[in-house]
């Protein structure tokens, strides 16, 4: 709840009189009637309204004008909010004493602590003048941009072999404008003397395939919330892996990472491994499972070959304009696994990503941007791709963009051509080729385009 502060010289002076008290005076030019005080230098670590009071009073005269000056002595400091008063125009006078409370509030965004320089300065009716500063430390604590809150999921119990999923969720802080609004880091903060193998350290969510153990072990993976500001929340997920009670299997993949497209590739869980009921590691038969789990939306799923073998493949498409994400499941049991995923026997699961780069961008142009030939003439028009590197095909399309019309020939090819009109002067044709990784259609007119221009000049 936010509540105004009420600062007086007095009460300052009393709380801080073993640190030396309110501040001191400074006169404008050599000796001065006037005295003037303020509170004592202070430190806030909360977002309140705050008032202080400064007091003046002159042995030559009445106090006729006063005012406090706010200056910023942090680099960069965000500036002081709601002030009133500043200019004391409202006064407290009793004799040949005065006094003005200065109300302001600290900024609502620190992105360090700030420090402000609070000066009042007082004035006599003989024109005497005097001066005092006091400080106020501004904490980051009493800005919006508070650490923010990491939450992880709840402690979990697992056991060899199982596939722990990790989830973690921000709040506070200060969010990015744009993107994603925090970034997320992973670590295994208390491995407890085990391999630990998390699937992502940088996203929110994240997995595991929890190790073999002999006894029940608590690993403990922290989540680090960072804001835009560069501040961190942390918070820690105790996993307890307790040992199998028969042979089970600890699925492994050495597959995925980034692909070109339209590459094929081994989906390779043949290093899979099974152990017995103490941690050692046996022989005996594995069934598999490979299953396509996710891809980018509206994408078509992907067919995996040889599905239940331990080593399968699939194809990733030929065209990707975008880098693209594919994750496969790799399933396996010492039961056969059904092509649901379901065994009778526990199924021990592996998730392996693939990233597909995207195409690099067609750049077209022309080596014969502008042509003059004469009435009758075989003109050849012909688009470039000088950039492209790429093994998936373009696909073209040519268009006369002005009249007189021309018979095109060629218009879904690389190289289009016509045949000169007659004309009784010189005529200018404008052409244009757009290219793309897709069909050219009205709904999809290409990723690059340029135009050529014919002049055609009439026979001699």
């Amino acid at each position: 709840m936010v509540f105004s502060r009420f600062i007086t010289f007095s009460a300052i002076s009393i709380l801080l009189s073993a640190c030396g008290g309110g501040g001191t005076g400074s006169t404008s030019a050599g000796s001065t009637p006037v005295a003037v005080s303020v509170p004592s230098a202070s430190t806030v670590s909360v977002g309140d309204a705050l008032s202080f009071v400064g007091q003046a009073s002159s042995s030559a005269g009445q106090i006729t004008q006063m005012s406090w000056q706010t200056e910023a002595l942090t680099l960069g400091a965000n500036p002081l909010t709601a002030i009133t008063n500043a200019d004391c125009k409202t006064m407290q006078t009793s004799g040949n004493s005065a006094s003005c409370t200065l109300q302001l509030t600290p900024p609502a965004k620190l992105t360090a602590d700030y420090t402000y320089k609070l000066t009042l300065l007082a004035t006599d009716a003989k024109g005497n003048t005097s001066s005092t500063s006091t400080t106020l430390k501004v904490l980051q604590s009493a800005s919006v941009t508070n650490n923010p809150v990491a939450q992880t999921g709840a402690d979990a119990s697992v056991t060899s072999g199982d596939k722990v999923s990790l989830s973690c969720a921000g709040s506070g802080g200060t969010p990015a404008t744009s993107g994603a609004a925090y970034a997320y880091q992973w670590v295994v903060e208390d491995a407890a003397g085990l391999t630990i193998s998390l699937a992502s350290t940088t996203g929110a969510s994240s997995s595991f395939v929890a190790p073999v153990v002999k006894d029940a072990t608590t690993v403990k993976l922290q989540c680090r919330v960072t804001d835009d500001k560069q501040k961190t929340g942390t918070a820690t997920q105790k996993i307890t892996i307790t040992p199998v009670l028969k042979p089970t299997i600890v699925p492994i993949s050495y597959s995925g990472g980034t692909v070109q497209p339209g590459a094929a590739v081994a989906l390779d869980g043949s290093k899979t491994t099974m152990y017995d009921v103490n941690g050692k590691e046996v022989s005996g038969t594995i069934y598999y499972l490979w299953q396509f789990k996710s891809g980018p939306a509206g994408a078509t799923p992907l067919t995996v070959y040889n599905p239940t073998s331990s080593v399968a493949s699939v194809v990733f498409p030929s065209v990707v304009t975008t880098t693209s994400t594919y994750v496969f499941t790799l399933n396996a049991s010492t039961a056969p696994i059904a092509a649901d995923g379901t065994s009778a026997d526990t199924v021990k699961q592996k998730d392996v990503v693939f990233f597909v780069s995207a195409l690099p961008p067609i750049t077209l142009t022309s080596y014969n941007l502008v042509q003059v030939v004469q009435s009758g003439a075989s003109v050849q028009l012909k688009a470039e791709t000088p950039n492209y590197t790429g093994s998936s095909p373009l696909y073209f399309s040519w268009t006369q963009t002005n009249t007189p019309l021309v018979t095109l020939v060629g218009t879904n090819s690389q190289i289009a051509g016509f045949i000169a009109p007659t004309v009784s002067v010189a005529t200018t044709l404008s052409f244009r080729v757009s290219a793309d990784y897709f069909p050219i259609t009205v709904a999809n007119p290409g990723s690059a385009s340029v135009d050529l221009l014919v002049q055609v000049q009439p026979k001699n």
